[in-house]
């Protein structure tokens, strides 16, 4: 007679010790990949529109975000999805995920930063509308270059046309000279007239009335005469 061995008896030492495989659908997982994928477009769209203010810092914003955004997609598409890609899709993939980073920036940038960089803005969120569809097209594994000539594309092309003519009209109704980003007032005031020396933080003199003292009338010259008369 034969009796049935219990799986715990039937495991080896090593297998009932064994630490729980990495889950690739968890909540944490899934969080981590797609933080890394926002904060890299937010960190490129605040550097691409803040550029021309200090362009050596906004260069190195930009790189960090790019590296963030690439990091995004290593996790994403590599880490976590089921199956990796090969060599040649693998850098295909990041190449176009790097493009998909600026042209979300530029359209991100563009439009938050409208009052900023009229002028800047309005260029960049139709070319980041255009280079952010092209690149998801080219990066998603169900895009075909065939994506790119279809009904929604027209559209694509269309709304970022609207945008850059709207833009650029409204462009032209705001001076971007009068506005700094720290939104305070960079126009100069109209000089004000001479202060007063008490404005000035000069000590003045108190009047006393005597500033122009008058000479009190000569008394007459005595003649021996008393003034009563008799």
């Amino acid at each position: 007679m034969t009796t049935a061995l219990k799986p715990e008896l039937d495991q080896t030492p090593s297998s009932r010790h064994r630490r729980p495989a990495f889950d690739k659908k968890s909540l944490p997982a899934r969080y981590s990949g797609q933080m890394l994928y926002f904060l890299g477009a937010a960190l490129i769209a605040g550097a691409v529109v803040h550029y021309p203010i200090n362009p050596s810092l906004y260069a190195i914003i930009c790189v960090v975000g790019a590296f963030v955004f690439l990091l995004g997609t290593i996790v994403n598409e590599f880490v976590l999805a089921d199956e990796r890609p090969a060599l040649g899709q693998a850098v295909s993939l990041v190449a176009f995920s790097l493009l998909l980073s600026f042209g979300v920036g530029l359209v991100g940038g563009g439009i938050q930063h409208f009052e900023q960089f009229p002028e800047r803005s309005a260029w960049m969120t139709p070319i980041g509308l255009l280079m952010s569809y092209v690149a998801f097209v080219a990066k998603d594994s169900k895009g075909r270059w065939r994506h790119l000539v279809t009904p929604f594309a027209a559209g694509v092309v269309v709304v970022a046309a609207l945008a850059w003519l709207g833009m650029t009209a409204l462009a032209g109704t705001i001076s971007s000279d009068g506005h700094s980003h720290d939104h305070g007032s960079t126009s100069q005031t109209p000089a004000e007239p001479d202060q007063a020396p008490a404005e000035q933080g000069q000590p003045t003199k108190a009047p006393t009335g005597h500033d122009n003292p008058t000479k009190a009338p000569a008394a007459p010259e005595g003649d021996g005469h008393s003034s009563h008369s008799h």
